[in-house]
């Protein structure tokens, strides 16, 4: 603490305190006090876990000026790919949500899924946008290709489609096949 006295008037009780523990995930603080009064709080958390192919985190701040909250906020996300090694699962998978004052502001997650086999490819990707609870884009768009008639003469050379979803509906769907001799 620090206290300043000019003349047996005091002008100055303050008092500056803080503290840091990582035992288990960072927590960090720093409060200023003026006779007695919380002038200024600071908080920050940040924590996280890792998992065979999962990583998962999350940061924390508070700050507080005046006993009054300014900023109370919370940024998580996660990242799985775990289905790269199961054909049952999402080959790839991605969040992160942004929160203040315990509401969310913003959230975005990500899908990724393949598979190929021989001379044919397939996959999708998909994409959510949530800002203040409201869905800005829930869309999709998958896609395959397939070659495996350049050695197969029953079959086209080349099959290619395309097709983009936006909140459960169809937007666009493209579909081209090609075949020829020579």
């Amino acid at each position: 603490g620090l206290a300043l006295r000019v003349d047996a008037d005091e002008k100055f009780d303050g008092l500056v305190s803080g503290g840091l523990d990582w035992s288990d995930a960072l927590e960090a603080r720093m409060t200023v006090s003026n006779e007695g009064r919380e002038k200024v709080h600071m908080a920050m958390t940040a924590d996280g876990n890792s998992r065979f192919r999962e990583r998962d985190g999350s940061l924390g701040l508070l700050v507080r000026v005046d006993n009054e909250n300014e900023v109370d906020g919370l940024v998580s996300g996660s990242f799985d790919w775990s289905g790269t090694e199961d054909a049952d699962q999402t080959d790839l998978r991605a969040s992160m949500t942004v929160s203040n004052k315990q509401r969310e502001r913003l959230h975005m997650a990500m899908t990724a899924d393949g598979d190929s086999q021989d001379e044919a490819m397939a996959g999708s990707l998909g994409l959510l946008v949530r800002t203040d609870a409201d869905d800005k884009l829930d869309g999709h768009l998958s896609g395959a290709v397939d070659w495996s008639g350049m050695t197969d003469a029953n079959r086209d050379d080349l099959q290619a489609s395309m097709t983009v979803i936006n909140r459960n509906r169809e937007k666009l769907h493209m579909a081209m096949t090609a075949d020829g001799d020579s």
